[in-house]
Parts: structure tokens; sequence; C-alpha cells
């Protein structure tokens, strides 16, 4: 009968040490398996607060985005609209105030020219009356009565004509003068600089609202993308740690196995030496049963 020991062949080692040596590789194996199991638990629980705060980026970014979208359309695009038509306008407005700078400059010289004239037309009404008193409507005149009657009224019609001309042309000096002083105090070519300015920072301000569109909205996608990552790597992590919880307690199923076993008469009694392998993590091998033997039949 062969020896349990192995000794009768030569073997230097005996069936318990070679059941001890692979308990001994089982364990280290499931206590790498439960180290691997505790650090994907730890890096899911890194990854769960790095999706958590993933989801408030993305929110977060969602939100301004929306911010700047409503400033963009409700106040932006308005008040620019308007910057440019209030510049539109003065622009024309300098344009008519050119104009009617040059038709005051030509009404001027034509008044001072038509001024002139009556001046001159008065100073020969003047002659032609101090004429026509001295020769016709004068005592040793031989124009009769009657006639005399009508040059004196035409006379004195003419004159009157004459001096409306004259207020006429005074008062018309003088609305040029008063609508030339106007002209000048408006001075709109004074909100040119104004509305330049104005320009400037509406555009300015579009400008870095779109620009705040874009970054947030590059955001949104950065963050998405990022916590993508995040999810896929995650389920990686569960995965994995799923499947070393599933080696630590089928290793611990196969050490219960081996050092939890009942023996009988009809296995090799190894049970009993197993205690220095197994330790306290596994249940102390079971009495063995006696072995009921057959009768004889003689």
């Amino acid at each position: 009968m062969a020896s349990k020991n192995g000794t009768d062949c030569g073997i230097s080692q005996t069936p318990d040490t070679i059941v001890c040596d692979i308990l001994t590789v089982v364990k280290k194996d499931q206590k790498t398996a439960m180290s691997d199991q505790k650090a994907d638990e730890t890096t899911k629980q890194s990854k769960e607060a790095a999706k958590g705060y993933k989801i408030c980026c993305l929110d977060r970014a969602k939100e301004t985005n929306e911010v700047y979208q409503d400033l963009y359309s409700c106040v932006v695009l308005g008040q620019y609209k308007k910057t440019e038509i209030i510049q539109k306008n003065i622009d024309d407005y300098i344009k008519k105030d050119d104009d009617i700078e040059k038709l005051i400059g030509e009404s001027s010289k034509l008044l001072n020219d038509l001024c002139t004239k009556i001046l001159e037309a008065n100073d020969e009404l003047c002659t032609m009356s101090n004429c026509i008193k001295n020769k016709l409507l004068s005592k040793s005149s031989k124009l009769a009565d009657k006639d005399k009657t009508k040059v004196e009224d035409c006379l004195e019609e003419i004159t009157t004509t004459t001096k409306k001309l004259v207020d006429k042309g005074r008062n018309a000096v003088e609305s040029i003068v008063t609508i030339a002083g106007i002209q000048t105090f408006t001075n709109t070519q004074s909100l040119k600089a104004f509305v330049d300015v104005l320009m400037e920072k509406m555009k300015n301000f579009k400008e870095c609202t779109e620009a705040n569109i874009t970054s947030t909205e590059a955001e949104i996608t950065l963050s998405r993308e990022e916590l993508n990552t995040i999810m896929e790597e995650l389920a990686q992590i569960e995965c994995d740690a799923t499947a070393q919880g599933a080696t630590v307690e089928g290793l611990q199923l196969l050490i219960d196995f081996v050092c939890g076993c009942e023996c009988d008469d009809e296995c090799l009694d190894l049970c009993a030496e197993f205690d220095s392998c197994c330790g306290d993590e596994a249940p102390s091998p079971p009495e063995k049963k006696p072995s009921v033997k057959k009768a004889d039949q003689n």
C-alpha cells in the first residue's frame, strides 16, 4: 500500500503540503483580489465625486450660456440696432447742417445784394421824388392840378412800396442772422464724436457677448465630453469591482471546500493536517465519522 507521505517513491512533497501550497497561492490571489476590489471601490467613490462635479459644471455652463443668449437677444441686438439708427440720423443731420450752412451763406449774399439794390433804388427814388416835386409839382409848373394829383399818388405809391421793400429786406437779413445763430448753436458736428464713442462701446459689448456665448458653448461641449468619459470609466470600474468580488467569493468557496470538507476512511486523511494551512480563516475540519464495515458473508 502506498504511503500517505509519499516517501516510497522518493517524492519530496506529501499530498497535504501540495494542498497547503495550493491554498497559499489561493489565499494570496484572494487577498490580491480583495485589495483590487477595495481599490476599485475607492476609485469608484472618486469617480462618483468627479461625476457630480462635472454635472454641476455642465449645469452651470448651460445656465451661463442661457444668460448670455438672453442678454444677446433681449438687450444687445436691440441696443446695437438703435445705436446704428442714431449714428445714421446724426450723419444725416450733419449733412443737412452743412447744406443749411451753405444755404445761409448763399442767402446772406443774395440778401446783401438785394439790400444794396434796394438802397440804390431808394436813393434813386429820392432823387426822382425831388426832381418831380421841383419840376412837376412846383407852383411854377404848368401841369394841371388833376394831373399833379395823379403824379403825387403814383409817387406816394412808389415811396410806400420802396419803404416796404426796405423793411422786408431788413427783416430778411435779421432772420438770416437768427437762423445762422441757431445753426451755430446746434452744432450737430459735435455729436459725431459722441455717437462714434457710443457705437464703439456698443460694438465691444456685442462682440464680448458673442465671445461669451461661444466660450460657454465650448464649455458645455467639453463638460459633456468629460462627463461621458467619467461615466464610461465608472462603468468599467463597477464591472471590475464586481468581477473582483466574484473572484474573492469564488476563492473563499474553494478555501471553505478544502478546509471544511468531511473526510472518511474512503479518502486520504488530510483534513487533520490542514490546520496550519487554513488557520483561523477557515472552519476546523469536522471529526471523522466511524466507518461501518460490511459483514462477512461466509
